[in-house]
């Protein structure tokens, strides 16, 4: 029976997959998560984590047993009514331990009737991956690729081999068997637009990911190495809500160009993963809600989730949308038009300038927040006009997306790796919530979400779409 509800806190190493285990070691039980909330603290390598579960103090015992022997959770502790701390492990000295990105110890062998995926999420200098049994992250690894060792390829299609070889190497470290595989679910890149879902790894959307016009984002090499893993073992590859998915209002494409019209490529795997998430813990499905959701990382977008479906967005890998860590954003059109003419710059230096040292890396000479945090804090007024106008242009385009709502938002959702910053977040609600609450979702749900569109086609909760080109 359950019974009332808990609270548990816990302070964990910030590495990847971190919130996937904790979520699957509680779920795994069969206990309900009622919410779920994620602070940084002072140390930036440091997240805390406050969990209210439905369930009995005994068995609710038992699983905090469980976490505070997993080596990246820090401390534990059981609430009960009234403050009174059930179980806590003492946490070491957090700012001289050494936190490593991944675990050493061998991943457990499979039990009998689960089912294996493997998820794949290539980054521009890093590959991401994750082993799932059923909907528990059995080991998660990010393998870092040093600049010098990727621009040795031509392209980034050239860069497949190399990170299929760290990649396989790596589960083979780790004990992970291809063989024990069921599926392979990647990350997905620039194709022709389709609907949301979860879809079949083809050869015409291989085509397509592969003589797609530059600039090429490295998330292509997620579905070109599912394929063909999972074509060598014998098992189905899935892509799971590409940057691609188009839902777009016919209002929104126009640009204003005759000849240009406005496209939907955003972060649609975490925007989707953390609105289905947000609808949860309000207890609504998603597909009652008008929400905001913005993705904060390298690239910024915002879109208008109006019941399931994004009407708009920005495209940040075009230019739209505010300045971000990496990316110029939105920017005068004339003075860039009498750049392109200068003879200054040839067309790759200038679409580099747009979509990689622009923004925060044009003017701080860094695209990591934490960097220019330490800049502000050490007093310069210049950084701290940069991230404040970085928030100061999101700000404005959640407003945007808010009239695109007609006013009427439910909630306005911040995630994505600079939602880790007290800093900036602070500086976009400021702005902002009075438009509606405003939720920090700190990081991304990407791998999760990759899991779980593959796990709803294995168990025929539903059916794979067929990509068509």
């Amino acid at each position: 029976m359950i019974g009332q509800t808990e609270h548990v806190r816990i302070l964990v190493q910030d590495r990847p997959g971190v919130l996937d285990r904790i979520v699957g070691h509680i779920r795994r039980e069969g206990w309900n998560i009622k919410s779920l909330r994620v602070d940084e603290t002072k140390d930036g390598t440091v997240s805390e984590m406050d969990i209210y579960i439905e369930g009995t103090h005994t068995k609710l015992a038992q699983i905090v047993d469980k976490l505070i022997r997993l080596d990246f959770v820090l401390r534990a502790r059981l609430y009960r009514e009234g403050g009174d701390i059930v179980r806590e492990k003492p946490a070491p000295d957090t700012h001289t331990q050494a936190l490593p990105e991944s675990e050493e110890t061998a991943a457990a062998a499979k039990e009998t009737g689960r089912l294996r995926i493997l998820t794949v999420n290539p980054g521009s200098t890093s590959t991401k991956f994750a082993v799932y049994d059923d909907e528990e992250c059995v080991m998660t690894q990010i393998i870092r690729h040093s600049r010098s060792e990727l621009d040795a390829f031509p392209s980034v299609i050239g860069q497949k081999g190399l990170r299929m070889s760290h990649l396989t190497d790596a589960l083979k470290k780790r004990g992970v068997g291809l063989e024990s595989l069921d599926a392979i679910a990647g990350r997905g890149g620039l194709m022709h637009p389709i609907e949301s879902g979860t879809y079949l790894i083809n050869e015409a959307m291989i085509h397509d990911l592969v003589t797609s016009p530059p600039p090429v984002h490295a998330s292509v090499l997620g579905c070109i190495i599912a394929k063909e893993m999972a074509d060598t073992l014998g098992i189905p590859a899935y892509v799971v809500d590409p940057i691609v998915v188009d839902e777009m209002d016919p209002d929104a494409r126009l640009s204003g160009m005759p000849g240009i019209e406005r496209s939907s490529t955003f972060h649609t795997l975490n925007q989707k993963a953390i609105a289905r998430r947000l609808a949860s813990d309000l207890g609504k499905p998603y597909e009652n809600l008008r929400i905001i959701v913005a993705h904060l990382g390298g690239g910024i977008t915002v879109g208008a989730h109006r019941y399931g479906r994004v009407i708009d967005v920005n495209d940040a890998m075009s230019g739209e949308g505010p300045f971000t860590p990496e990316r110029t954003g939105a920017i005068p059109a004339l003075p860039l038009i009498n750049m392109c003419f200068s003879g200054e710059y040839t067309k790759q230096e200038l679409i580099d300038r747009v979509t990689k040292s622009g923004g925060m890396q044009g003017y701080l000479g860094t695209n990591n927040m934490r960097q220019a945090q330490r800049m502000i804090d050490d007093g310069d007024e210049f950084a701290a006009l940069v991230v404040d106008s970085m928030a100061y242009q999101l700000a404005k385009e959640i407003g945007a997306m808010a009239t695109v709502l007609e006013g009427r938002v439910d909630a306005i959702v911040l995630t994505g790796g600079l939602a880790h910053s007290g800093r900036f977040t602070g500086a976009v609600k400021q702005r902002v919530d009075m438009l509606a609450p405003v939720h920090v979702y700190p990081g991304e749900d990407e791998m999760l979400a990759l899991m779980q569109g593959a796990l709803r086609v294995l168990r025929g909760a539903e059916q794979a779409a067929e990509y068509e080109g």
